[in-house]
């Protein structure tokens, strides 16, 4: 988990959750810098905001929530954004500008930004994802 302060501002519950996971490791004072990987996300390049230290996070999965605003300028030039920053998703589905990613939630959907709906879209980009995968499979 990257934080990009040296607290957490979530409710106490939501923090103590968080920090007892002993599945959850946080990275503070940590900002995202590029969504690596070829064919599929290989790992996230981080610039820790005091030292200005870049260092690269291996992962095959990102889920990017912060605040109201979309927080997605990293992706510039790697996917469709429109004028606000949210990611662009063909209407109705999670399906990007980029074959074989897709968003959800609070990057994409810039009318609710719930986390109920957030979840949901979260079901559909793992949905799509699969198809996506079988389909790469199948050729």
């Amino acid at each position: 988990m990257l934080v990009r302060r040296d607290v957490l501002r979530a409710s106490k519950a939501m923090q103590r959750r968080v920090t007892s996971n002993a599945k959850i490791s946080i990275s503070w004072n940590t900002l995202p810098v590029a969504a690596l990987g070829e064919r599929s996300l290989s790992g996230v390049r981080v610039r820790d905001v005091k030292s200005g230290a870049e260092r690269t996070i291996a992962a095959s999965g990102l889920f990017y929530a912060i605040g109201h605003l979309p927080n997605t300028a990293f992706l510039a030039g790697q996917l469709a954004l429109d004028d606000a920053g949210y990611v662009v998703t063909t209407p109705g589905s999670t399906v990007t500008s980029v074959e074989g990613v897709f968003a959800c939630g609070d990057v994409q959907d810039r009318k609710y930004r719930q986390a109920v709906t957030a979840a949901g879209s979260g079901c559909m980009a793992a949905l799509e994802a699969t198809h996506y995968l079988e389909d790469l499979e199948s050729r």
